[in-house]
């Protein structure tokens, strides 16, 4: 822009990689099924053993699907970094005091941030330990979604100061993009092609509307191998 003859000629950088080496990366279609689900539900609750803890655990479908594809990716990818970051956006509209009507255009988010340990992440308890954290950090705002706002930055640079394998989630099954249509019919197969870039799970609902979740990611060919023998095998292992 120029204002009186002064030049102000400013641009954006490129982001770096938050996912890690981009070449040679593969890209991956999972879903979840509605069964699936139920079972991943099923498992969380067998945890909770404690009364106090039935209180602050989430079971969600959301929940059980970040917390299943966190401790499936951390076991394929082995990050070399101790503390591992995951970060998730929640709709803020109904979460404000007052809420934001159902017809206001536009966006009102916040990301939390769930921050765990390598270790833990790669032991037996990991898909527990994803669940208590995420459930932890929705609670933290129930009541005030804007709680702790005045930190969320330093504790964000804190842990990426360590330039971790940083874990996060685009999209949303409530976002029904299979459900759009210009005119020329439904998509056969929606892409995010952020997750190149970001390393992101996407996440959507399945074309057939059977209640399922479609999850999209970008990883190396040997990280994919990995991912889907985990995905696959933790599976077929729920009752």
């Amino acid at each position: 822009m120029n204002f009186g003859g002064a030049t102000n000629d400013r641009s954006l950088n490129v982001w770096d990689s938050l996912g890690g080496s981009q070449t040679d990366l593969v890209k991956g279609l999972f879903e979840l099924t509605p069964l699936d689900i139920k079972k991943l539900k099923k498992l969380a609750e067998s945890k909770v053993v404690v009364g106090d803890n039935k209180k602050k655990i989430r079971v969600t479908s959301f929940t059980v699907t970040c917390a299943y594809l966190l401790s499936c990716a951390v076991k394929a990818e082995q990050p070399n970094c101790e503390r591992v970051p995951f970060i998730f956006s929640v709709d803020c509209r109904a979460r404000l005091d007052p809420p934001i009507p159902g017809t206001y255009f536009g966006n009102s988010v916040v990301s939390l941030l769930v921050i765990a340990k390598r270790e833990e992440l790669l032991g037996e308890e990991a898909f527990f330990k994803s669940v208590l954290g995420i459930s932890e950090e929705l609670n933290r705002i129930e009541g005030d979604v804007l709680n702790g706002a005045d930190r969320w930055m330093p504790k964000i640079q804190s842990v990426m100061s360590e330039r971790p394998r940083l874990f996060s989630v685009a999209g949303s099954p409530r976002f029904e993009v299979y459900d759009v249509d210009f005119g020329w019919g439904r998509p056969k197969k929606v892409d995010v092609t952020s997750v190149d870039k970001t390393g992101a799970f996407s996440l959507s609902e399945t074309r057939d509307h059977s209640g399922g979740i479609q999850i999209g990611l970008a990883l190396t060919k040997s990280q994919m191998e990995a991912f889907s023998t985990v995905f696959a095998q933790g599976l077929e292992s729920l009752e």
